[in-house]
């Protein structure tokens, strides 16, 4: 497919998308168009790496039959864009594993066993700098690989539960002060002085 532009996704539950000529760039008075891969790092340290990888190429399918075949409706993933995943070695699925369907609006997958996502994908996380990536992301895992053994099949079988997740505070962040005639929510710790009663504002406990 032709170069892309790789962007980031914040999409709560998206782990990537693509679109096609998203991005124009104006030469001699004609405009020629850039299609768009975007990917969630929020994703990046919930799954292993086969399966950013999966998205990637996924995506890549989109790319490749939005430029060179006949796409259907918008995010409809048809018969001629399955078969492109299947050549490549991933099986599409509605439900992400054996047995689901093919084509429909909303499409996972799963790797061929034996296809050529799986060969490609094997190298690369084998790879130095793949591997090293994962560690960069993922540090808790480093204990946990057998450097006797290749990445690929210890990678593929990791938890998620455990790689460390950073979560949201447990501490309030708006907290509600009052005085004798007014009340007001604001920040943690704040000092604040009501002027119409000529008091201190004090937070509210629970």
């Amino acid at each position: 497919m032709p170069d892309v532009v790789f962007v980031v996704t914040r999409s709560k539950d998206v782990m990537g998308h693509y679109i096609y000529k998203k991005f124009y760039n104006k030469i001699e008075n004609k405009f020629e168009g850039t299609d768009e891969i975007a990917l969630n790092p929020s994703m990046f340290i919930k799954y292993p790496l086969i399966e950013i990888c999966q998205t990637m190429v996924h995506e890549m399918c989109h790319g490749w039959q939005c430029n060179f075949g006949n796409p259907s409706r918008e995010a409809y993933h048809n018969h001629e864009w399955a078969n492109k995943m299947k050549e490549v070695g991933l099986m599409p699925s509605s439900t992400g594993e054996v047995g689901g369907k093919q084509v429909g609006q909303k499409m996972s997958d799963y790797p061929i066993k034996g296809g050529r996502f799986l060969k490609v994908t094997e190298e690369l996380i084998n790879s130095d700098v793949f591997s090293g990536l994962y560690y960069e992301i993922n540090p808790n895992i480093v204990s946990m690989i057998d450097n006797n053994k290749p990445l690929f099949g210890q990678i593929k079988n990791i938890e998620a539960t455990n790689i460390e997740i950073e979560t949201k505070p447990t501490y309030p962040v708006k907290v509600k002060y009052s005085c004798s005639c007014s009340s007001v929510w604001g920040k943690p710790n704040l000092d604040l002085f009501c002027k119409l009663c000529d008091s201190d504002m004090l937070p509210v406990k629970k």
